[in-house]
């Protein structure tokens, strides 16, 4: 099998991006995404160690640091994801808020009922206009 490193993880084969799978390097050079690192972290009396899945080599930090504050961001990767890509997952961020928030849970009627159907309305007309906007 062979491993492009340059566009996609080679754990999840999802693409890098500069939001959710931000590609990281581990001590050993090979380079990951960001949640895939989470996934692999085994964490032993204060310490965190991820063992590199092609290489075997064990990166270790300290449990109170987070990824982002231990390894470095692949440079060379980041810099070769394209605007397209990264407009593309802001979009997909909007959409998943926009699903997340239209849903409004059930109130007891009061006087603000009238407000929350508007506020409702509204979310949906946005979501159905960005949605034809595609």
């Amino acid at each position: 099998m062979v491993v492009n490193e340059e566009q996609e993880c080679a754990v999840c084969f999802q693409a890098y991006s500069r939001q959710k799978r931000i590609p990281r390097v581990l001590h050993c050079s090979h380079t990951f995404c960001t949640p895939c690192l989470d996934l692999m972290s085994s964490y032993h009396s204060g310490i965190r160690t991820i063992s590199c899945p092609l290489c075997r080599w064990i990166t270790c930090s300290r449990v109170s640091l987070t990824l982002s504050g231990t390894l470095w961001v692949n440079t060379e990767i980041w810099d070769q994801i394209s605007c397209d890509q990264q407009l593309g997952e802001e979009e997909d961020t909007m959409e998943e808020w926009i699903h997340n928030h239209t849903e409004m849970p059930p109130l007891s009627p009061s006087r603000h009922s009238g407000f929350k159907s508007k506020l409702q309305k509204c979310l949906k007309t946005l979501s159905c206009v960005m949605l034809q906007a595609d």
